[in-house]
């Protein structure tokens, strides 16, 4: 089986970059990742970092085209090395009132992620950069869109599929940012980041034309929208479910949208960016119900 090193990562989504490496549609692959610190844990010097989000790749998978989407399977998501929480000046949700740098350094030990003050939390590692290529330059960090990105679903864990539009040739699927755990909306700025290997298989989906991200995780579908405000990002979640709903599963348009309030959940990935990155999410027993 192929590996990708942590060593091959980058800052910047490029059209234009040479790839890391080429699979074919099916294979599957490790690949190592940092964790969304790079390893560092001195507050000031990841400050002067700028925090620039590694994700490993990008990976070229042979076939893809746009026009296509690429299908991502998380068969086992292993996080590696102590995990570290930061709160950071200028970050989360009370950024005005919690002003200091204030790491925590966690251990994960026996299925929980540990902290120094004795508490512990269920491991729950999920990929939180997830990204094919647009036909721009994008950076890594901190912005989602259309290609995924920064998306930081807390529910993409082992045993989930993500689908992702193709914007240039292969694909060019790049990820990073493991959380040993995270909550929505992280909303002291992280979550506890950690390094990691995965284990993915990356098929393309030949004329799957969506518009933006989708993923199945082992309890919901769900659908990932964005925008400059959580509003009309919100609203725009609703619609694009919806949308899926009427146009894939053959239901009436009031019909859909009665059942989203009555069993959807449209949530918050992680905490105010530039780009907050939102979801709407409907059980998967309910999907399967609709065939």
């Amino acid at each position: 089986m192929k590996r990708l090193g942590r060593e091959h990562h980058i800052y910047v989504l490029d059209p234009e970059a040479e790839p890391a490496i080429t699979i074919d549609s099916g294979e599957e692959l490790i690949v190592e990742t940092w964790d969304a610190f790079e390893g560092e844990r001195d507050p000031e010097v990841l400050d002067a970092k700028h925090l620039k989000g590694p994700a490993s790749g990008p990976i070229y998978v042979n076939g893809a085209e746009p026009g296509d989407a690429l299908r991502v399977e998380f068969l086992s998501i292993t996080p590696k090395e102590a995990a570290a929480h930061m709160v950071m000046p200028g970050r989360g949700f009370l950024e005005q009132e919690f002003t200091e740098a204030y790491p925590t350094i966690i251990s994960l030990e026996d299925g929980h992620a540990c902290l120094p003050n004795g508490l512990r939390v269920p491991l729950m590692p999920s990929m939180g950069l997830v990204a094919t290529t647009p036909t721009y330059q994008q950076l890594t960090a901190s912005d989602s869109g259309p290609y995924g990105g920064d998306i930081d679903l807390k529910e993409l864990v082992e045993g989930s599929t993500l689908y992702l539009p193709v914007f240039v040739p292969g694909g060019m699927l790049a990820l990073g940012d493991c959380h040993a755990v995270v909550g929505d909306g992280a909303v002291a700025g992280t979550g506890a980041e950690c390094s990691a290997d995965t284990h993915l298989r990356v098929t393309v989906e030949k004329g799957m034309s969506i518009s933006g991200p989708r993923a199945m995780t082992p309890d919901y579908f769900v659908i990932l929208s964005h925008g400059e405000n959580l509003g009309p990002a919100m609203k725009q979640s609703v619609r694009d479910m919806v949308d899926f709903l009427v146009a894939e599963k053959g239901m009436e348009p009031y019909d859909a949208y009665t059942i989203l309030s009555l069993a959807g959940d449209v949530r918050v990935s992680r905490t105010f960016r530039p780009i907050s990155p939102v979801k709407m999410m409907l059980s998967r027993h309910l999907l399967e119900q609709l065939g």
